[in-house]
């Protein structure tokens, strides 16, 4: 009987270490309660976070709370009770927080539970504010407005100097041209 048990257990190890590993190689890991959610809404969802280089793992607590053991997030037990999925952002980890807010909004019954931000807790509030930020795209659009602004404005003065000359020039001629 203990022989039938070993192989489950390892398998279960191996799939906390799995886990485990996600979590660790993740920037961003949020805990949701997906209670409400039918299956075809879960695989668009699935796919639409793919997209953003991110995954979504619906896990037993048990598994999660054994993967999450040397994290913050482990003295955090009311993130543990309920359905929990997990969304793991690797790269870009506003666009993995907007994905899971727009999904929100269509989903009311769907709520955050918490989680990980390299390593570090975060609160369903936290995440919030993460997804209300702009995306990188946007951030580098603005950094390169406002690196290109004093460029500009430096153009426009140089540009300036030769076109008062040459009003300055035509003012000459024009009055020269009245005296006769």
């Amino acid at each position: 009987m203990t022989t039938t048990l070993r192989p489950a257990i390892q398998k279960k190890a191996k799939l906390v270490e799995e886990v485990r590993e996600k979590i660790e190689n993740a920037k961003l890991m949020v805990v949701f309660d997906f209670t409400g959610i039918d299956a075809n809404a879960m695989a668009d969802f699935r796919k639409r976070v793919k997209q953003r280089n991110a995954e979504i793992k619906v896990l037993k607590n048990s598994i999660l709370i054994r993967a999450c053991g040397n994290t913050p997030l482990y003295d955090k037990m009311e993130v543990f009770k309920g359905p929990s999925a997990v969304i793991l952002a690797y790269e870009d980890i506003v666009d993995a927080a907007k994905a899971l807010k727009e999904f929100l909004k269509d989903n009311e019954a769907t709520t955050v539970k918490g989680g990980l931000l390299e390593g570090e807790y975060v609160s369903p509030e936290q995440i919030d504010a993460i997804a209300s930020l702009p995306s990188r795209e946007e951030l580098l659009a603005q950094l390169f407005a406002t690196m290109k602004a004093p460029i500009t404005n430096f153009v426009r003065v140089l540009n300036a100097v030769p076109q008062k000359m040459v009003m300055v020039l035509n003012a000459i001629k024009e009055e020269k041209e009245k005296q006769g």
